[in-house]
């Protein structure tokens, strides 16, 4: 079986890659809809409805960043629906590009840690996914 490195997987966001990120994921999901009747033998049973999507990133804060926390706020607070890539970078490598709305930005500064924040993004609409066909997505 196959593994990649999880260094490797970066999102853009209207094309600048978001720096200083420690972790990312996306998540697919399907509204249930629930057709059990009388004639379900004492269980329910469903339909698959409405598909969404939603992506997660946590990342090292930096205030220079070309695309960081700073503009992630102001996308959220413009309601701005952005372009997305999510995925591998390396040659052969599978990636989603999808638009997507900043859901929520939380920024943290512990004592004796580094700044981080963590942002979701609700994707809207359908995703793709395409492969890499040269050095990064």
């Amino acid at each position: 079986m196959g593994k990649i490195d999880g260094r490797t997987i970066a999102l853009k966001i209207d094309n600048v890659i978001l720096v200083g990120r420690t972790s990312s994921s996306i998540n697919f999901s399907a509204d249930m809809l629930d057709k059990t009747t009388a004639d379900s033998a004492g269980y329910k049973e469903y339909l698959s409805g409405e598909k969404g999507s939603t992506i997660s990133v946590g990342a090292l804060y930096d205030p220079d960043a070309a695309e960081g926390m700073s503009e992630a706020i102001a996308y959220l607070m413009a309601g701005t629906e952005l372009k997305l890539v999510y995925g591998e970078t390396a040659t052969g490598g599978k990636y989603f590009t999808c638009d997507g709305i900043i859901s929520s930005v939380n920024f943290t500064g512990d004592k004796n840690t580094v700044a981080n924040y963590t942002l979701d993004i609700q994707v809207t609409g359908d995703w793709t996914i395409e492969t890499v066909s040269g050095s990064s997505t």
